[in-house]
């Protein structure tokens, strides 16, 4: 069975592990300037409660193709320490096993899938655990009248994200289609939680006017601090772009380009685009989805100003303000 991740192209059945992410939110000025920088504003429904539609438990059959496939995702399951070579310290690897199932009499090419798992209120992303034996493979899989495909996948998620919320994103491309159907699942990740849960801020706050300190919400946007590695030339800029779905309907992606700006003459030191730089799964409605963005940075600015600018696919800009590492 093919398996590949939804930052790669897809060419067979795509599958990688997953669970569950939180909730969702909108930002503001002085209201987000008093909420924990790490918080995400509430967005709609409360995920304590009914699920919103569109996201079904674990275990749901959804059709896809108008009923001439399902697809169901089963829960978690913790694998035991040490089965799995190279998970980091402190982390911990989940399978979990897609299924997609004929519906039709005849045999027929299974869609192409691809999982992405988002956990905790951010909705961080979690890494595929992967060796030789998952390597991707290219060709297109038939499936028998009323069977299933199914694929095993392996995921990794850090110790503290026990007992939180996963929301997994499933994007099933039917053959001959370029669009793939959306698919959400949640539920909680196995285990006792860790540390408390990150805490979501006020409801119905509107965006800030002006710059935005890093680290600080502006509206349905936040970028964290930047953190910085590496020595001379090599050195690289991290930070973690959030972002809200306001909305009962799957929004597409992050969709948003950032571009680093230096010093006090904001020199363009980096731009980071969606879909080639970084991961931009759709994200599922009232939740949100926090990603890590990496780019170089230059000789000579760490511990200056930095300006990020965020700009939407709609052509609106966000500024937010802070130091380089």
């Amino acid at each position: 069975m093919p398996i590949q991740l939804r930052h790669a192209l897809p060419t067979g059945l795509l599958a990688a592990s997953l669970l569950i992410s939180g909730c969702a939110g909108s930002g503001n000025g002085s209201a987000a300037a008093d909420r924990p920088t790490g918080s995400a504003p509430a967005a709609g429904p409360s995920p304590s409660s009914a699920l919103p539609d569109g996201i079904v438990k674990p275990g749901t059959a959804r059709p896809v193709g108008g009923g001439a496939w399902t697809v169901t995702l089963q829960g978690l399951e913790q694998v035991p320490a040490g089965t799995v070579p190279g998970v980091p310290a402190g982390s911990s690897v989940y399978t979990a096993r897609l299924s997609v199932a004929n519906q039709r009499a005849q045999i027929a090419t299974a869609p192409r899938t691809a999982v992405t798992a988002r956990y905790g209120a951010l909705g961080r992303q979690a890494a595929p655990a992967t060796d030789k034996a998952d390597s991707p493979k290219k060709e297109p899989v038939q499936v028998r009248p009323n069977a299933a495909a199914d694929q095993d996948m392996r995921l990794v998620f850090p110790d503290q994200a026990q007992g939180q919320t996963v929301t997994v994103t499933v994007e099933a491309t039917e053959e001959g289609l370029a669009e793939p159907e959306l698919l959400f699942f949640e539920s909680a990740l196995p285990g006792r939680p860790a540390a408390s849960p990150e805490a979501q801020g006020a409801q119905g706050a509107e965006a800030r006017q002006g710059a935005t300190p890093l680290g600080q919400w502006n509206g349905g946007l936040r970028l964290s601090e930047i953190a910085v590695s590496g020595e001379g030339a090599s050195r690289t800029g991290s930070l973690e772009l959030s972002v809200v779905n306001r909305s009962g309907d799957p929004l597409s992606g992050l969709g948003t380009t950032l571009r680093i700006l230096t010093g006090q003459d904001l020199h363009l030191a980096a731009t980071v685009h969606p879909v080639y730089g970084y991961h931009d799964a759709a994200i599922a409605p009232y939740r949100t989805a926090t990603q890590t963005v990496t780019f170089r940075v230059p000789e000579g600015t760490v511990g200056g100003p930095v300006t990020v600018e965020a700009v939407g696919v709609d052509g609106s800009r966000v500024a937010f303000d802070g130091r380089l590492g």
